[in-house]
């Protein structure tokens, strides 16, 4: 009987682990979908500003940040599916794609800052937003990198 309940509980929560790396898995389909819509977003907004399309840089900036605003919701909601898992792979994945996905954040708001100087031609003030929107897009690029070594390092751990 106590071996019966052993394996009960046993199965049980391994069932759970397993739920919640689950529950990861179909998170990061939506996570890597709206940093990519976001990073489309944010490289259209940076060729409209290039062209002097301001009102329209503005509205895919928008449109970016939201895209960043929904990866990092459900980058948020897959951490706590990681730590209920206890798994420090997961735990350590999710924390850069936060970091990669706070990056891309600022560096829209940076844009956003930027465009309304450009506007009244303030030049330089805007070129400082812009500097500074670079080189957040920059630090994104090396925490996605960070966690591409975190996957070749744990191959097991994605599949």
């Amino acid at each position: 009987m106590i071996i019966l309940a052993l394996v009960t509980i046993v199965v049980f929560l391994s069932g759970c682990v397993g739920g919640e790396i689950s529950n990861i898995d179909q998170l990061a389909t939506k996570i890597n979908e709206n940093i990519k819509n976001g990073d489309s977003y944010y490289n259209q907004a940076a060729t409209s500003v290039n062209k002097f399309l301001y009102d329209i840089a503005l509205s895919q900036c928008n449109s970016a940040a939201s895209q960043f605003d929904l990866a990092k919701s459900s980058s948020q909601e897959a951490m706590i599916y990681a730590r209920t898992s206890q798994n420090q792979v997961y735990i350590d994945y999710l924390q850069l794609t936060l970091n990669e996905i706070d990056a891309k954040i600022n560096a829209t708001k940076e844009l956003q800052l930027a465009i309304p100087l450009y506007q009244v031609n303030d030049t330089r003030s805007g070129n400082i937003h812009a500097t500074l929107a670079n080189t957040y897009m920059k630090k994104s690029l090396e925490y996605e990198a960070k966690k591409e070594a975190l996957v070749k390092k744990n191959p097991d751990e994605f599949k």
